[in-house]
């Protein structure tokens, strides 16, 4: 039962969800799957701020519609994610935030070459993982302006 509670609070640091409204959600108002999967919650859920609130009772509602596969394949990835360094997901979280201050338009661009990257063989992943990593930080700044959407700047003096 823990491990259910622990990855609803997983998912909700990674669905991005919604702002949390001001007033929060009672205990009364949560569904009954809700509050089963909030049980350890109950005791302090008037003490839980209202966005904590507003975000445990989402992610219980998610969780709830999950299939087993899908609930063994987020317990799989919180895992995976409280093994990390702290650095590591800090640093994760940092990038998320500036995904999501991106436009629409530049968030697309980002999850269309992600998948285009996920299709590749493995190999040719590494191999492009490898060159990267020899880049000089100009190399790189040069390669993210020619792959971005945006206008290049040029120096025609």
């Amino acid at each position: 039962m823990k491990a259910k509670i622990i990855v609803a609070v997983a998912m909700l640091l990674f669905a991005g969800l919604a702002n949390a409204q001001d007033e929060g959600v009672a205990w009364e108002a949560l569904g009954e799957e809700q509050q089963r999967v909030l049980r350890s919650f109950s005791e302090n859920w008037d003490a839980l701020e209202p966005a904590r609130q507003t975000r445990l009772s989402m992610g219980a509602e998610r969780w709830s519609r999950m299939t087993p596969e899908q609930r063994d394949a987020a317990q799989g990835r919180f895992k995976q994610w409280r093994g990390l360094p702290p650095d590591r997901r800090n640093q994760i979280r940092n990038r998320y935030a500036q995904y999501r201050k991106m436009a629409p338009t530049d968030q697309k661009r980002v999850r269309d070459n992600f998948r285009r990257y996920q299709r590749m063989p493995v190999e040719r992943r590494q191999e492009l993982r490898d060159r990267f990593r020899d880049m000089s930080p100009e190399q790189r700044k040069r390669l993210r302006e020619r792959t971005s959407d945006k206008p290049r700047a040029t120096s025609r003096d």
